[in-house]
């Protein structure tokens, strides 16, 4: 780390001098401008030039020798990985692959299928990070868990397939919104600046926090899924209240509920050490990733 004095010019200007080393690699000189940003924290950035960002487009050339999953799971990595327009190249027939791939781009927030032939597609984002708020994403996730957990109280006792085919298309939404934060995380970081949004976003480790506490509500959902393609009778009510609380706590970072919540969520889960159903099985492991959560949590409150 470099210290620089601050100077005092003319009358109202202060000045603190650039490393000539950082000044030449950069090829700049006197006169040039460079853009700079203010951060929350109080943090200045300085950019040689325009902050540079990744490549805008990204070739896939996909044949036999990955699986269908594998495409899809290439095509979902361009996208978080921030690439604005997407080439995928078939070098030989594979119309399952095509059928797979076409329908995940189709779900990905923010993408346009532009051109559909039979060995390549072309699809662009039209979505600018810029304009996404990651506070708004976060309430209506947790709007998606609350809504989940609602249907499978309904499941209790009786096979409805309307309420099942709702908590699957709840729980392809919520993975829209978390490749979506992960996208959007992604550019922040790779442009270096944070804009912060309310009490969610305050510096860079909020932005890397959100990204264990999607993962960790993503994941809660594949288990919500999972106890309603086999429900029993839980105590929904109490899973709803202890999520709640912890979602809340996301923005108040209160440590002493964080405290108690976390004491309580620590005796629930040991209560269930002896799950004897894949319900409760899955039940636990939603106590569990509520913790890491509240851990995550108390992390970005001393950051």
């Amino acid at each position: 780390m470099e210290f620089r004095k601050i100077q005092f010019t003319g009358r109202s200007s202060y000045i603190i001098s650039l490393p000539k080393k950082w000044v030449v690699e950069n090829e700049l000189k006197q006169g040039d401008v460079v853009p700079l940003t203010i951060n929350p924290d109080g943090s200045i950035i300085i950019f040689p030039k325009q902050p540079k960002s990744i490549s805008e487009k990204k070739e896939l050339e996909i044949s036999s020798e990955f699986s269908p999953d594998m495409a899809v799971r290439l095509v979902i990595s361009a996208y978080i990985q921030g690439y604005d327009v997407l080439e995928v190249l078939f070098p030989e027939e594979l119309p399952v692959y095509k059928v797979k791939i076409r329908k995940i781009l189709q779900s990905l927030p923010g993408v346009e299928i532009i051109l559909d032939e039979p060995q390549r597609i072309i699809a662009k984002s039209l979505l600018d990070e810029r304009e996404v708020n990651i506070s708004e994403i976060m309430r209506r996730v947790r709007s998606i868990i609350l809504s989940m957990i609602g249907d499978i109280s309904l499941l209790t006792g009786r096979d409805d397939e309307e309420v099942l085919r709702d908590i699957n298309d709840l729980e392809n939404e919520l993975d829209r919104f978390y490749f979506l934060v992960i996208r959007t995380v992604n550019r922040l970081l790779d442009q270096r600046t944070v804009v912060r949004e309310s009490d969610v976003i305050k510096g860079h480790f909020d932005l890397i926090g959100v990204l264990f506490i999607v993962r960790n509500i993503e994941r809660i959902g594949d288990h919500l899924t999972r106890i309603a393609e086999n429900p029993e009778r839980l105590d929904y009510d109490k899973l709803k209240e202890l999520f709640m609380e912890v979602v809340d706590r996301i923005e108040d970072r209160d440590l002493r509920k964080i405290d108690s919540l976390m004491l309580r969520l620590k005796g629930e889960i040991s209560s269930m050490r002896s799950a004897k159903s894949p319900a409760e099985e899955s039940y636990r492991r939603i106590l569990e990733y509520l913790e890491n959560i509240g851990e995550t949590v108390i992390n970005m409150s001393l950051s």
